[in-house]
Order: structure tokens, then C-alpha cells, then sequence
């Protein structure tokens, strides 16, 4: 690609083929978070799509007046970004809504207010920013599994516990009755 390619003008084709291809991806992702951004160094982009794809997580940058056709066309309603003057990214795909969100907010608050969460795709249903937020303060998976864990646990610990209690006592007096005598 040359260096001036990527800023000419796409063809009705073009366009066409892009639309599809993004249509398709919000079709067939259950999560999404689109973020806004403005003054992002490409380092720091190039970090984070490096780490978003650790977690099975895309993150591309879409042309906003193509988003919101696309988005028309997988049946979101609500997505209207075109006349914003903003630049926005969809970060998609990952193993869990929770996930993704934790990584954008990570991410946004990392950024120097450069990086802002627009809104949210749950289930093919848009979902304000405010959503995506809330999900990424939950616990992950991980965390939710360690507690059941530790749940499932605490009974059979509490239960050596009061059995080795009645132990130690019973051993306790034996000292001091020992000790007496």
C-alpha cells in the first residue's frame, strides 16, 4: 500500500465490501464495546491490540457513517455516530462480556481521557456506556470461580477446625493436669 492509498476516497464497492464485512462481524459477535478516540499515539494502540489479542479480543478502527450502516443492517438500533467528528474503534469477540469490558475500561482509564467508551453491544441489543462500565467493575470469571472454590471449601475447613479444637483442648488439659501432678 502506498502512503497516500489509505486516505483517498474508497469506491461504492469498496465501501459495499467494508459494510458487509462489519455487518457480518456484529452479527456474529455477542459483545462488543465501541470506543471513541482522539490523539492516540500508534505505539499505544499498537500495545493495546497486542494485548486485546492475548485475550481473543479484536480491536479495529472503524469509519463512523459505515459503522452506523452496518450496525443498521445486523439490527442494532440506537448507533448513531456518523456526524460526531469523532474517530472510533469496535473491540469484539473474547470469552466473556465481562472480560472485554474490563480490558476497554483498562484501557480508557489508561489513556489520559484519549479514549472514551462510546457504548456497549450485549446479545445484539446496544447498551449504553454506563453498561459497559458497571460489567467491568464486576468480578471476572476467574474470580467468581475462586469464591465458589473457597465457598465450597469453608465448610470442610471449618469443620477440621472445631474437630482439632476439641483435640487441642482435650490435649491442653491433659498438659495441666500433667503439670500438677
Amino acid at each position: 500500500m502506498t502512503k497516500g492509498e489509505d486516505d483517498m476516497p474508497k469506491t461504492k464497492e469498496q465501501k459495499g465490501a467494508v459494510i458487509d464485512k462489519l455487518t457480518s462481524e456484529l452479527k456474529g459477535t455477542e459483545f462488543g464495546v465501541l470506543t471513541d478516540f482522539q490523539g492516540l499515539s500508534m505505539s499505544n494502540l499498537d500495545d493495546f491490540r497486542k494485548k486485546a489479542r492475548e485475550q481473543g479480543v479484536k480491536y479495529t478502527a472503524v469509519k463512523s457513517s459505515l459503522f452506523d450502516i452496518a450496525a443498521k443492517h445486523a439490527g442494532l438500533s440506537g448507533v448513531q455516530t456518523a456526524k460526531t467528528g469523532k474517530s472510533y474503534a469496535l473491540a469484539y469477540g473474547g470469552q466473556d462480556e465481562v472480560s472485554i469490558a474490563k480490558l476497554v475500561h483498562q484501557f480508557a482509564k489508561g489513556s489520559d481521557n484519549k479514549v472514551h467508551i462510546a457504548l456497549g453491544i450485549v446479545n445484539g441489543e446496544v447498551v449504553p456506556a454506563e453498561t459497559v462500565t458497571q460489567l467491568a467493575l464486576l468480578p471476572s470469571q476467574k474470580e467468581l470461580l475462586a469464591r465458589v472454590v473457597g465457598s465450597l471449601n469453608a465448610p470442610a475447613s471449618n469443620f477440621v477446625y472445631a474437630l482439632n479444637w476439641n483435640l487441642q483442648s482435650f490435649y491442653n488439659v491433659i498438659k495441666a493436669i500433667q503439670a500438677k501432678g
